[in-house]
């Protein structure tokens, strides 16, 4: 945290699959002097696009593009923006924000979209649009910047950047939209799925790793696994988690902070919330409850 007498800014962030990054930053102004000007910002010059949606009312801000002032006043909660970073950029913040921001290295997006078919480089840049698909995807990441998610939600957060990259590849990068539906998983990815999915319950897994087992991209297996199984990958592997939890509560005489590791939660805490989600009672009263 940074903070002087004046202004206060906060920035919290995390690294993603494929070198994304999620921060969240706000500023609070409440103390400063209106005499005092806040200083105009380089902005970091980076092989990447920005991407940032306002999580409250940005009264006024200025931002220049080169030497050239493209914006002069404020964003509405859920406006975004899309920025190249490749280019020139200086901004000034002149009024108190809360945004969430998504850094997205150009190479992540061309690999990516390559995996759905069209390797896409570049993304048209945007100031003050609305868009619910973006608002949306990333709120359902914000639980990742709190604590409330851990290690082994990362086939969940694969899954939500995997959808926003192909959002913004097809919206804003001219990509082909896909057509809806499409075949499950042959039957051998359907077993190697569930074999590899289950002999590694209690450590960290990801998309990519689960897809590559059965020999396919991570799209094409988020697609058909859901039809396969009904349900996404992360839903299905919380479920198998919890399944495992209930037969070593029954049957061994372990403590609920180990079970929570054996089954893969970072912790009791965790454990609970999850069990509780898909049980509907926590891991406690469910047992009482078996008799």
């Amino acid at each position: 945290m940074m903070a002087s007498s004046s202004v206060s800014r906060l920035v919290k962030h995390i690294r993603m699959q494929d070198d994304v990054a999620l921060v969240r930053a706000t500023q609070n102004r409440a103390a400063a002097s209106a005499l005092i000007p806040p200083p105009v910002l380089d902005i970091p010059s980076d092989d990447a696009f920005s991407v940032i949606v306002q999580l409250q009312d940005f009264r006024h801000h200025k931002l220049w593009r080169g030497q050239r002032l493209v914006h002069a006043g404020g964003h509405r909660l859920g406006d975004m923006a899309i920025t190249d970073l490749r280019e020139q950029w200086r901004c000034q913040h002149l009024s108190d924000y809360d945004n969430v921001r998504l850094h997205l290295p150009r190479a992540s997006l061309e690999r990516v979209s390559e995996e759905g078919g069209r390797r896409i480089g570049a993304l048209q840049q945007v100031q003050a649009i609305r868009d619910p698909v973006v608002w949306h995807l990333l709120h359902a990441m914000l639980p990742a910047l709190t604590g409330a998610a851990n290690d082994s939600d990362t086939v969940y957060l694969d899954a939500v950047t995997l959808a926003l990259h192909t959002h913004l590849a097809q919206r804003y990068g001219g990509q082909p939209v896909g057509r809806g539906g499409g075949a499950g998983l042959a039957g051998w990815q359907q077993v190697r799925a569930r074999e590899y999915m289950l002999s590694h319950l209690a450590r960290r897994l990801t998309l990519a790793e689960i897809a590559a087992e059965c020999g396919i991209s991570r799209a094409h297996f988020a697609r058909a696994f859901k039809h396969s199984f009904g349900v996404p990958p992360h839903a299905w592997l919380q479920r198998q988690r919890v399944e495992l939890a209930c037969r070593l509560l029954r049957q061994s005489d372990k403590g609920m902070t180990a079970i929570a590791l054996e089954c893969g939660f970072s912790d009791q805490s965790h454990f609970s919330r999850v069990f509780k989600q898909i049980q509907g009672v926590g891991p406690a009263a469910w047992l009482r409850a078996q008799g």
